[in-house]
């Protein structure tokens, strides 16, 4: 049976979420710039387990809400890659693991799952590409890794947050004084073919940008990507 069927066909009651646990630790543990504080995430691997096996024993299921459903998702993404690479540190970069995005290490209803598989397949499948800024792969040229949990009652405003600090993020895109030029992230070129429609790219650089607008003679380009962590011991 395929995987995303199970997820979202499988019929049940809804559960809630005690993210309680999960906001205390990204805390302790993350500043308020969105650096992580990896020494003392690793001194604390029993916490973080215990809210990675809290998410694996949650099953998204039909009688959820896309809002809940996009929430839920963005949280397990976040809290396994620190799972991921606490069990690694010390290291310069997620990219000295062997094929990171690869592993197959997330409980999901009793199937293992990578994070790849989470990004190119579920969230996908959520069809809003503002949740690939709330995800956080720990590098320094990835979205911020939010201090708090999602949740579904506020999910709409956190992904506009999301969304508007990214694109006005100069570290991660740069426009030219008359907007003739642009260098983007290039996380808007390994997504590309999402921003379509309500989300077509022009459009959406422009919904969130505060300061330049770009339009269809605007020559674009992709930036390369930082993969060092994007770390702070504090």
């Amino acid at each position: 049976m395929c995987l995303l069927f199970l997820f979202f066909s499988w019929f049940g009651y809804s559960q809630s979420i005690d993210n309680s646990n999960l906001r205390d630790f990204l805390k302790k543990h993350v500043s308020i710039e969105g650096f992580v504080n990896y020494e003392k995430l690793v001194r604390n691997k029993e916490d973080l387990q215990i809210i990675v096996d809290g998410f694996s024993k949650v099953t998204p299921n039909s009688s959820w809400s896309l809002n809940e459903l996009k929430a839920y998702w963005i949280n397990v993404y976040n809290i396994n890659v620190l799972k991921l690479l606490s069990g690694y540190y010390p290291l310069k970069s997620i990219k000295y693991i062997d094929e990171p995005f690869k592993v197959e290490f997330i409980n999901v209803n009793g199937i293992m799952v990578s994070l790849e598989y989470l990004e190119t397949v579920i969230i996908k499948e959520m069809g809003d590409p503002r949740m690939y800024f709330a995800l956080n792969n720990t590098c320094v040229s990835s979205p911020k890794l939010n201090r708090a949990p999602y949740i579904a009652e506020s999910i709409d405003s956190e992904l506009e947050n999301s969304a508007k600090n990214f694109v006005n993020d100069t570290s991660k895109n740069y426009f030219s004084k008359t907007a003739d030029e642009a260098t983007l992230s290039p996380l808007f070129e390994w997504h590309s073919s999402e921003f379509i429609g309500d989300y077509e790219l022009i459009s959406f650089i422009n919904k969130y940008s505060e300061t330049k607008k770009i339009s269809t003679t605007t020559k674009i380009s992709y930036s390369s990507f930082d993969w060092n962590l994007n770390k702070e011991n504090f």
